[in-house]
C-alpha cells in the first residue's frame, strides 16, 4: 500500500534525469514549487517538511532521495529524463509507494530551472574527480537566489555547479554531507554507536577533498 508521508506540506518537486550512454550515469535534475525554507543548510542536511526540492539523477542514490523527500512531505514530483523509462519508472515507484503525486516531463536541451523551485539537488556523476570541469546540462540563467542548491559530489566538494549557484547568491549543500551521513549510519549498523559527524567531516576535509 502506499506510504503515509509525515511532517507538514511540499509541493512542486521535480526529479529529472539524463539518459547518457550504457556505460555511463543518467543525470536527474529536480526543482520545487513554492515554499519556505525554515531551516539553515549545512553538509547537505535539509528539512524536506518545511521547502520544496531538486533532484539530478535517477541512479540509485537519486531515486533513495526522491523516495525519502516524498515520505518527507513533498506533496509534487515531476521526473525529468531524456529516456521516458527510465522517468517512468520513478514515477511509478512515487506514486505507487508514497503519498507524493508525481508525473513525468522530458529533458530536451539544456533545462531551465522552474520559477518558484526551492532546492536543486544534483545526484549524478557528473562533475566527480578527475571529471572535475563538467557540468551537468542545466540553464545556470534559470537558477536564482533564492534556491538551495545541493550536490551529491563529495570529490570534489565545491562543484562547478555549486560554484555557479554561489555567485548567483544561492545557498549551497556539498556531498561531503552525505558521504558522512553514509557513514554514520553504517557505523551505528555495525556497532550500535553513534559517530560524531562533524569529526568524520573534518578527516574527509584533511584529506584535501
Amino acid at each position: 500500500g502506499r506510504r503515509r508521508c509525515g511532517g507538514g506540506a511540499v509541493d512542486g518537486v521535480k526529479l529529472l534525469e539524463r539518459a547518457f550512454g550504457p556505460d555511463d550515469e543518467p543525470p536527474d535534475v529536480a526543482a520545487g514549487g513554492e515554499g519556505e525554507q525554515t531551516k539553515p543548510v549545512h553538509s547537505a542536511q535539509l528539512d524536506a517538511r518545511d521547502v520544496s526540492h531538486g533532484l539530478h539523477h535517477l541512479g540509485g542514490a537519486a531515486r533513495a532521495v526522491g523516495v525519502e523527500m516524498a515520505l518527507a512531505g513533498a506533496g509534487r514530483i515531476t521526473v525529468v529524463n531524456r529516456s521516458r523509462d527510465r522517468g517512468q519508472a520513478v514515477v511509478d515507484l512515487l506514486n505507487d509507494q508514497t503519498d507524493a503525486k508525481a508525473d513525468y516531463a522530458p529533458w530536451q536541451g539544456s533545462f531551465r530551472i522552474p520559477q518558484g523551485t526551492d532546492i536543486v539537488i544534483h545526484a549524478t556523476s557528473v562533475g566527480l574527480y578527475p571529471n572535475v570541469d563538467a557540468m551537468p546540462d542545466i540553464d545556470l540563467d534559470s537558477i536564482t537566489p533564492d534556491m538551495v542548491v545541493a550536490d551529491g559530489i563529495h570529490n570534489p566538494p565545491l562543484t562547478r555547479l555549486l560554484k555557479a549557484a554561489q555567485d548567483k547568491g544561492c545557498k549551497t549543500a556539498d556531498g561531503l554531507g552525505m558521504l558522512v551521513q553514509q557513514g554514520v549510519i553504517g557505523i551505528r549498523y555495525w556497532t550500535g554507536k553513534d559517530a560524531d559527524p562533524a569529526v568524520m567531516r573534518q578527516a574527509l576535509l584533511d584529506l584535501g577533498l
